[in-house]
């Protein structure tokens, strides 16, 4: 054997103690996959335009116009939003039969919980 092929040795029993190492401690820290643990997500995750819109509605107990969602949703929640984004999303959730219905253009109401599919 020559010095390259000795090195070459070498460098791959090296690399293996590693591999082996490395698996040694990921089963010891209850890790099994080389993949690494996604970073924790830091607080809650924050609710929806329609989730807070929802509780607007419900709590206002009738039908409420898509700017004055708007406004209330600036208001109390510090929420800016675009009119036509939260139109389009209220509406897209009333033609489901979900959470809200349309009463009129740009004007929604909550559907009772105990009427929701």
């Amino acid at each position: 054997m020559n010095h390259e092929d000795i090195e070459a040795v070498a460098l791959r029993v090296l690399e293996l103690s590693l591999e082996l190492q490395l698996k040694a401690v990921r089963q010891m820290s209850g890790r099994t996959g080389k993949e690494p643990e996604p970073a924790p997500r830091r607080g809650r995750r924050r609710q929806s335009l329609v989730d807070l819109s929802l509780v607007l509605l419900t709590e206002a107990a009738r039908p409420m116009h898509v700017n004055e969602v708007v406004d209330q949703l600036a208001r109390r929640f510090g929420r800016a939003t675009d009119r036509d984004a939260l139109s389009s999303a209220l509406a897209k959730k009333a033609r489901a039969g979900q959470l809200v219905r349309q009463t009129a253009k740009a004007t929604f109401e909550a559907i009772p919980p105990e009427a929701r599919p």
